[in-house]
C-alpha cells in the first residue's frame, strides 16, 4: 500500500516539475499559443544574439496575432475548415487507392497489350521530331590511329564492331554506342559544331555518316536507322509512355468498379440519404 502512494507521489513531482520546466521555457504567449525559448533559432554567425531574439520574438507575435484577427472571421474560418475538409478527403481517397493497387497483382502489361494499344492509336504516335539509331563519338584529334578509326567508323557495322567500339572505350571524350535505341537526334548533335543551318530532316535522308571538326576534337556520327518528323512512332520508343496509360486506365477501372460496387451495396436511407 505504502509503494504505490510513494509511487503517486513521484508521478505527481515529475508532473510538477515538467509544467515548471515549460512555464520556465515560455517566452511569450497570444491566447493559448506560446513561443518557448528552445523554438529560438540562435548561432553565433547570426551576430548581436538580443537583436537576433528579439527579431525572432516580434515575428512570432505578429504572425500569432494576424492568425488571432483571421481567426474572428467566420466567413474566413468556414472557408479554411472546407478547404481542409476537401484535403482531407482527397488524401484519404488517394492513399485508399494506393491500397488497393497494392493489392491488385496485375501491374504488369503484356507485350501484346502494348501491340494491341499502339495500332488502335497510331495516329497519336506521329513524330513532331526526328528519331535516330545511331552511334556517336567525340575523340581527340592527337589520339593514335585516329584515320583507320574513322575509315571502320564510317562502315559500322560492316566492319569489326568490337574493334570499334573497344577503341570508343578507351578514347572517346563522349560518345553514345546504344545503337539498338531510338533516341532524338538534337540529343546526338548537342555540344557538337552541328551547323545551325542544315535542314535536318533533308540531312538524315540524304546521309549514313558525318563527320565535325573543330580545333581540338574530330565528331563522328554513323546513322543506322532514322525516323523523321510526321513518321510513326516506333513502338519500343513508345513503351514506358504505353505502358503508363494502360496501367493508369486500369488504376481509374479499378477504382470505378470499387466507387460503383460500394454504392450498389449501400442501403438508402441507412448509408446515404438524398433530399
Amino acid at each position: 500500500m505504502y509503494k504505490y502512494i510513494i509511487l503517486i507521489f513521484l508521478f505527481s513531482c515529475s508532473l510538477v516539475k515538467q509544467n515548471e520546466n515549460k512555464d520556465d521555457q515560455i517566452i511569450a504567449r497570444v491566447g493559448d499559443k506560446f513561443l518557448l525559448r528552445d523554438e529560438i533559432l540562435y548561432q553565433q554567425s547570426m551576430g548581436d544574439s538580443v537583436s537576433v531574439f528579439s527579431n525572432q520574438i516580434n515575428d512570432w507575435l505578429k504572425k500569432q496575432l494576424l492568425l488571432k484577427s483571421a481567426y474572428q472571421s467566420d466567413e474566413l474560418r468556414l472557408l479554411i475548415d472546407r478547404k481542409v475538409e476537401k484535403y482531407r478527403d482527397d488524401l484519404l481517397l488517394f492513399e485508399f487507392e494506393k491500397l488497393m493497387l497494392m493489392s491488385n497483382p496485375s501491374q504488369e502489361v503484356s507485350l501484346v497489350e502494348l501491340e494491341n494499344y499502339y495500332d488502335e492509336n497510331i495516329e497519336d504516335f506521329i513524330l513532331s521530331f526526328n528519331l535516330v539509331q545511331a552511334l556517336y563519338a567525340k575523340i581527340s584529334l592527337q589520339v593514335p590511329g585516329l584515320n583507320t578509326f574513322i575509315s571502320d567508323f564510317r562502315r559500322y557495322p560492316n566492319t569489326d564492331t568490337d574493334k570499334v567500339l573497344s577503341f570508343i572505350y578507351q578514347f572517346s571524350e563522349k560518345s553514345f554506342i546504344e545503337d539498338s535505341i531510338w533516341v532524338k537526334f538534337d540529343d546526338i548533335v548537342i555540344g557538337t559544331p552541328f551547323p545551325n543551318n542544315i535542314d535536318k530532316n533533308n540531312f538524315l535522308k540524304n546521309r549514313t555518316f558525318y563527320q565535325m571538326r573543330d580545333d581540338e576534337y574530330v565528331y563522328l556520327i554513323k546513322i543506322l536507322d532514322k525516323k523523321l518528323k510526321g513518321d510513326f512512332s516506333p513502338l519500343n520508343f513508345e513503351v514506358d509512355v504505353i505502358n503508363t496509360i494502360i496501367l493508369n486506365k486500369r488504376k481509374q477501372d479499378l477504382f470505378d468498379k470499387l466507387r460503383d460496387s460500394i454504392f450498389i451495396n449501400s442501403t438508402k436511407g441507412v448509408d446515404y440519404e438524398i433530399f
